[in-house]
């Protein structure tokens, strides 16, 4: 049972979408002194399952959102990487792995990727870029550390898994708990 309020928040860093709720979500973080917690899932799978899937046609007006979000308000966004969506699992199990090693690190570990992904166009899919992304706010072989782990690949399907459960059929997907409530 949640105490006093809390934020699940659901991401991955290859969704568009999560990086502008995670931007909105540190803007408001202070004042509603709320904490949040953030957990890396797969999106693709979250999809498969609610037979959720990309659409030619909708991707064009999922971006024109995303600009007219930006210019509203001050988002970074510049486009999309040419490969897109990518196979996000490097990322997301460093950030998992970040967040039991250096927990207060996490946010901007977060914000390094999706800038690089979403204002340089270049997609953190490989080892090297994910520590490319994160060079001066963690030791490099952080990166080595997390994709060598059973555990951070177990905790990332148990996330996408949770997400599953609830029936989530995108990214962010979140859930508020007030206080003395056990669910959202």
């Amino acid at each position: 049972m949640a105490d006093s309020p809390k934020i699940i928040f659901y991401f991955d860093t290859a969704s568009s979408f999560s990086y502008l709720g995670f931007e909105f979500m540190e803007r408001y973080r202070a004042l509603w002194n709320i904490p949040v917690d953030y957990r890396p899932f797969v999106l693709t799978d979250v999809m498969a399952k609610a037979k959720n899937s990309f659409s030619p046609y909708k991707l064009p007006y999922l971006f024109q959102d995303i600009r007219r979000t930006s210019a509203i308000t001050g988002i970074p966004f510049k486009g999309v990487p040419k490969k897109y969506p990518y196979d996000s699992s490097v990322a997301l199990r460093t950030l998992h792995h970040i967040k039991n090693v250096h927990a207060d690190l996490l946010p901007e570990a977060m914000r390094r990727l999706w800038r690089m992904e979403y204002v340089e166009c270049r997609a953190p899919e490989s080892p090297e870029d994910v520590k490319e992304a994160l060079a001066g706010l963690v030791d490099a072989n952080v990166v080595d550390t997390a994709i060598s782990m059973p555990e951070t690949l177990d905790a990332v399907t148990k996330n996408t898994e949770d997400v599953k459960k609830i029936k989530g059929f995108g990214a962010p997907t979140i859930l508020a708990f007030k206080p003395g409530q056990p669910k959202p």
